[in-house]
């Protein structure tokens, strides 16, 4: 099918949302729509269009939805990407710092420059391209404006084409640093694995989850509502109780038994943000045990629930912060 949609100025979508049901002053709206387009605000408009009795969605607002309620989401969006980037950031760090440190113990700090030492990693010297020295057509060092990197190569680059680990690590992107935990040795695996809490076949699949989840927080994609397609490995973990139920006799989570056979679980929720919250904050508490990041999560999303956004839509549900994984 061709793809038809004409182009629309920018009054031309504020009245096409107006006509179908968005209530809005037109100027503010032609102002947000003008700040991020019409594209990305309309992800937002999504879940406020009608269902059809079969649940087919509409072109078409529930009654009541206004901008503000809209722009509310847009604005808790961005802040959750922030929240995420900031416990990312910690945790991807401190991979960096282990990957250096177990790669060079005991031998050279340039040994992971040799074709042959992931021979299982298919083009991984090509991989290296970016902590590869490059010389001009008369053979000097070009200088790429990173200090530390051309200072060495200034220094050193007549003996040495790459840069020494504990320094590659520094400019070496998270997917690449995350391949480098998966052809490690299944002995530093678990050494790393078990430093965090966790065993090292779960560290892998929780790794790529984040580093996709680190890749749309980079480039500002949605995400408080996605479907994530890689999802990480959350049960049949014994010592990650992520199939408890919540008991409300009880009052806590509690470990599923035929009595509490549909009582709320975080099991379906695998492939939302939510895990992704939990595994942030199991990580954070190895990585960076004084940290106040899980607070400050749990106050945003409170504070954001009373406002008016649904904390159901993430896969969390009503007593979320009381889980064991999250204390």
């Amino acid at each position: 099918m061709e793809y038809l949609k004409p182009h629309l100025s920018i009054q031309e979508q504020a009245k096409l949302l107006i006509e179908r049901g968005l209530e809005a002053d037109a100027s503010l709206l032609e102002r947000r729509l003008s700040e991020v387009g019409y594209y990305r605000f309309s992800a937002y408009l999504h879940p406020f269009r009608v269902r059809d009795c079969s649940g087919i969605i509409g072109n078409e607002f529930i009654p009541g939805t206004t901008l503000e309620k809209v722009w509310a989401h847009y604005l808790f969006d961005r802040r959750l990407r922030f929240l995420m980037l900031d416990a990312i950031e910690r945790i991807e760090v401190a991979l960096r710092s282990r990957i250096a440190h177990l790669h060079t113990e005991g031998q050279s700090p340039f040994a992971y420059a040799q074709p042959t030492y992931f021979p299982h990693w298919k083009g991984y010297i090509n991989c290296l391209d970016r902590v590869h020295i490059q010389r001009d057509r008369l053979g000097n060092v070009k200088q790429c404006g990173v200090d530390f990197i051309d200072h060495f190569f200034n220094k050193y680059g007549d003996k040495h084409d790459y840069l020494p680990l504990w320094m590659a690590v520094g400019v070496m992107d998270f997917g690449m640093v995350v391949y480098f935990y998966t052809h490690s040795r299944k002995k530093m695996q678990n050494r790393i694995s078990a430093q965090w809490g966790v065993d090292a076949k779960t560290l892998y699949t929780w790794l790529t989850s984040l580093r996709v989840l680190r890749n749309d927080c980079a480039h500002h994609a949605r995400i408080w509502n996605k479907t994530f397609l890689s999802v990480p490995r959350m049960n049949n973990t014994p010592f990650l109780p992520w199939d408890y139920v919540y008991s409300e006799k009880a009052h806590k989570w509690v470990k599923p038994t035929g009595a509490l056979t549909g009582a709320v679980s975080m099991m379906h929720t695998q492939s939302t943000i939510a895990p992704l919250i939990f595994i942030c904050r199991h990580l954070l508490k190895h990585v960076a045990p004084s940290s106040r990041w899980h607070i400050r999560m749990q106050d945003f999303l409170h504070d954001s629930q009373r406002l008016g956004i649904p904390l159901h839509k993430m896969g969390l549900p009503e007593n979320w912060e009381c889980h064991p994984l999250w204390k």
